[in-house]
């Protein structure tokens, strides 16, 4: 591997062209990659000898001739015969070699991509600011004429809110992220530091020691990750980068505004947060089993602990920089007032005689730790025991606020600005929880605890067998009793104890922390409304009074009905008193079923009308309305870039409110480097002032025929999508063409991989389903049916929906990415796993609808899939001799291990080995589910 095929490896997502002036950026990406892979081979001739490394460079060797001469079946002949002849032990150690090279070829590229964007935010300025930076977005709005107060009361209204989850698509031990984050740290400071040739030495020294521990280091999670451990991988992001980019993300507003209306915009009080994050890992209960009453408590202890131990640090910090002696400073008399009644309260600190901001700051220290842990916040100093912060998370901002504003009316105007100012930002945006948490459970759940509770309370014998309209009587009844239905101690079942338990433990987290402390209740699988109806009940047997039931449409049924069951909730004077007193109607939309139920274009089509059809019928009714986008990371999943997907919601959805799941490999992607994750974070902003400030406007109808066009493309595309599901024999075909099996014994999450029920398709999650789709290289969940869909339509009037429709843009480019990442060649290599029958029957369907896609693509768009994205494009043909040699390794074990017996000693080690490609791949396409 010191022989380097990729001497200018890879540009970051963002980058379509080198100027000339870049030519030092991308020369420092090629130095990283040949350092890199000059270290990689280096170890494994240390540690492995000669004949593996060899074995690597004939294998890569071979596999660039395949591309190259891709009709050449001779040569695909001599590497698989080769693969063939190797026995378990070389084959896993060739499977690490390629998944090491890979991991450490996407670390130079994060890198490389930080590079860049310092580059380009240095090049910008304010009458030209960087693309999809804050300052372009505020800009924007005073291109648009508003003044520095509508600007301002535009920003103070929006509310973005990032919600993370545990849905399990990291494929990369925690272990493993920490040496490679190691890595980039070091190589970092090769790259960016002035160094001596002794510091030099000993910093590549640290990085070939990491590589050798890499490589000798276990790449399988040797069990399942529990609820708590995917809580605390979760909150690393946090302490990595989330508690400082976003109040930096708040200090970019504040000098934008600056920038673009002057003094009107100086000296003026924090802004509400932008941009928030929430959870609902330790609350998603949808599906597993592992999430208790007792882990969700756990979960919002150790996102406490997080909060409040940075705030502490905070304070310590502030203590040594606001070292003002009282002679030479001017103080309010608010704060004066504030002091005196501190110490006459709780007596005054031994320490800091003349120096007030210590003094405050030290009883603010003192709250804190007695916040943090009330039973060792013993204090000599007081006077008076203290439980926690007397008045909570408001109370410290108010603090820091009362501490700003005297330094800016004191002489202490820039002390204000760079150390008050980002921690009370801080102090706004995490509190004393850090991130509000969400519960989610199948509605099927619920009804099934209502059925036993009105059952117990004699109120109806049978509720589960009720029809819909029934179901809602009844439920109106009941809430508009103040009787519970049962009694606490009432002997149920365990299911429906916990249920409420869950509650209960909701109502704790309330009273302790406030309500914004607690998020949303999660309806999966909502069909109607007596399932959103059903939370509200089981709320008020809880005694909880103030809920947000938020229902979850998820199925292309399910979200075409959307509408009307809002309408008919909005219609219910019991539910509208409800989400009047909550101010909003939140409401979340599946991209993941949906895809898998309907298929690409059918989905992102019933997704599209459904978020019309509600942001219509809240507009009716005269209520807010937040959706939650339930993205996931892959585009057969909704995912891609988050700022293109956010312009592209329709006009009217997001009215400054909006929510979006972050999982998976997008967290270490996006948030393990302080700057990827503001670079990804302001281009969400970006774009969600941008999508805000266009729905504040009239809205313009769709020009005449796009609407009946996609209308009838989507449901061509479903049918096809549909024939390929329903065809005989594809559970079959499913089953031994893709690793769905080995997937499935990979312990990446904690919630199963199917929900409960025999292994069928209706019960196989959408992860794991994409995942399977894009280890065997064929993505087809991002574009299969697209073809068919497209095919009878216009080529002029696709290619002026794709010109003037940022939704159909946004879906063809979509479908692009994925079609290029897809690899016909290899993927009918999967099909020597199955029959010839299986494949006589389904590789001509996929293959034909896969041509007829990509010929789709670029009539809408007049390039090839390969052509349409230069970068994208480069990527995969520098990739692809490093990926397909573990497409093909794969294939071969998998033979192996499927006709191997069950009692074989060899199972265990080739099971592993398997595994080890899933995690290779993964880290080759850079993607799972």
């Amino acid at each position: 591997m010191d022989k380097q095929p990729l001497q200018s490896h890879d540009e970051p997502t963002d980058v379509t062209a080198q100027t000339p002036s870049q030519a030092n950026v991308f020369s420092q990406l090629r130095s990283d990659v040949d350092f890199l892979g000059n270290a990689l081979g280096t170890i494994l001739r240390e540690l492995e000898g000669e004949r593996l490394f060899n074995l690597v460079e004939q294998v890569r060797s071979l596999t660039k001739q395949i591309r190259q001469k891709s009709d050449d079946s001779a040569l695909k002949a001599e590497l698989k015969a080769l693969l063939a002849e190797q026995n378990l032990e070389t084959a896993e150690r060739l499977l690490r070699a390629f998944t090491v090279y890979f991991q450490l070829i996407n670390l130079a590229e994060e890198i490389h991509r930080v590079r860049v964007n310092r580059y380009r935010e240095g090049k910008a300025g304010v009458d030209a600011p960087r693309s999809e930076s804050i300052a372009e977005a505020i800009k924007a709005l005073k291109d648009q004429g508003l003044s520095y107060a509508q600007a301002r009361q535009f920003v103070e209204k929006l509310d973005v809110q990032l919600t993370i989850t545990a849905h399990p698509t990291e494929v990369k031990r925690y272990t493993i992220r920490l040496k490679l984050e190691r890595i980039a740290s070091a190589m970092r400071q090769l790259s960016e530091r002035e160094l001596s040739p002794q510091e030099k030495q000993a910093i590549e020294a640290e990085i070939y020691a990491e590589i050798s521990t890499l490589w000798q280091t276990r790449e399988l999670f040797t069990e399942k990750p529990t609820v708590l451990d995917e809580v605390k991988s979760a909150l690393y992001y946090y302490e990595q980068s989330l508690l400082d980019t976003l109040p930096r993300l708040m200090l970019d507003v504040e000098q934008a505004l600056v920038h673009y209306y002057g003094d009107d915009a100086k000296n003026k009080p924090p802004l509400p947060p932008v941009l928030k994050f929430r959870s609902w890992i330790g609350g998603d209960r949808d599906g597993n089993p592992f999430v208790t009453p007792e882990v969700t408590v756990e979960a919002y202890n150790l996102q406490s602990d997080i909060a409040l131990k940075r705030h502490l640090a905070d304070v310590d910090l502030l203590v040594q920089r606001l070292s003002q002696t009282e002679s030479r400073i001017t103080l309010t008399r608010a704060f004066r007032d504030d002091i005196e009644n501190l110490m006459e309260t709780y007596r005054r600190p031994a320490r800091f005689q003349h120096e007030p901001y210590r003094v405050k700051l030290s009883f603010m220290h003192r709250f804190l730790s007695a916040e943090l842990d009330p039973h060792n916040a013993v204090d000599v100093d007081a006077a008076l025991e203290v439980a926690g912060y007397p008045g909570g998370a408001d109370a410290y901002s108010h603090d820091l606020q009362l501490i700003e504003e005297t330094l800016r009316l004191g002489q202490g105007q820039r002390a204000a600005e760079s150390f008050v100012r980002p921690t009370l930002y801080r102090a706004n945006i995490f509190k004393f929880y850090l991130a509000a948490l969400d519960l989610r459970e199948h509605s099927k759940n619920h009804e099934a605890a209502i059925h036993e509770l009105l059952k117990f309370a004699q109120v109806c014998d049978d509720y589960s067998a009720l029809d819909e309209q029934a179901r809602i009587d009844l439920i109106i009844k009941e809430l508009a009793s103040p009787r519970p239905l049962v009694a606490q101690d009432a002997p149920l079942s365990a299911e429906t104890r916990r249920a409420l338990e869950f509650l209960h433990v909701f109502k704790m987290i309330q009273s302790e922390y406030g309500k914004e402390a607690t998020g949303g209740y999660v309806v999966s699988m909502t069909e109607g409304v007596s399932d959103v109806l059903e939370v509200l009940l089981l709320a008020k047997q809880a005694g909880i009074k103030e809920i947000d039931a938020t229902p979850l449409f998820e199925t292309q049924a399910d979200l075409e009905r959307a509408p009307e069951v809002l309408s008919t909730l909005f219609a219910l004077p019991v539910y509208r008193a409800h989400v009047e007193n909550r101010g909003v109607q939140e409401v979340m939309i599946g991209y993941s079923d949906s895809n898998k139920d309907a298929g690409f274009l059918a989905a992102n089509w019933a997704l599209y009308q459904a978020q019309e059809g509600v942001a219509a019928v809240c507009k009716d009714a005269g209520i807010a309305l937040r959706i939650f986008h339930g993205r996931g990371t892959s585009i057969g999943r909704g995912g891609g870039p988050t700022g293109q997907a956010i312009l592209a919601q329709p006009p009217g959805s997001l009215g400054g409110r909006m929510r979006l799941t972050e999982q998976g490999e997008a967290l270490s992607d996006r948030y393990a480097d302080p700057d990827l994750a503001h670079r990804h974070l302001e281009q969400v902003v970006n774009a969600f002032i941008v999508s805000s400030a266009r729905d504040a406007q009239p809205i313009e109808p769709l020009p005449e025929g796009y609407r009946e066009t996609l209308t009838v493309a989507a449901a061509q595309a479903k049918n096809c999508y549909r024939q390929l599901l329903e065809t005989d024999g594809f559970l079959d075909f499913y089953h031994t063409v893709t690793p769905i099996e080995e997937i499935s014994r990979l312990n990446i999450g904690s919630r199963p991989t199917r929900r409960k029920g025999e292994p069928s398709l209706s019960n196989l999650r959408a992860i794991p389903w994409v995942f399977s789709w894009t280890q065997c290289r064929a993505n087809l969940p991002g574009w299969y049916g697209l073809g068919t869909g497209l095919a009878d339509i216009d080529d002029a009037l696709l290619q002026d929906m794709y010109k003037n429709w940022p939704f159909f843009q946004t879906v063809i480019d979509f479908a692009q990415m994925s079609l290029a990442k897809a690899d016909m060649d290899i993927f009918e290599t999967y099909f020597e796993l199955t029959t010839p029958e299986i494949k006589n029957t389904f590789w001509p369907l996929i293959h034909e609808e896969y041509k007829l896609s990509a010929a789709a693509v670029k009539r809408v768009t007049g390039k090839n899939v390969r052509e349409h994205d230069q970068t994208l494009s480069r990527a995969i043909e520098l990739r692809n001799p490093y990926v397909d040699p573990m497409s093909y390794l794969q294939v071969e074990l998998l033979k192996r291990l499927r006709t191997l017996h069950s009692e074989s000693p060899d199972l265990k080690d080739l099971e592993d080995a398997v595994q080890v490609s899933l995690i290779g791949i993964s880290a080759g396409m850079r993607n799972t589910g």
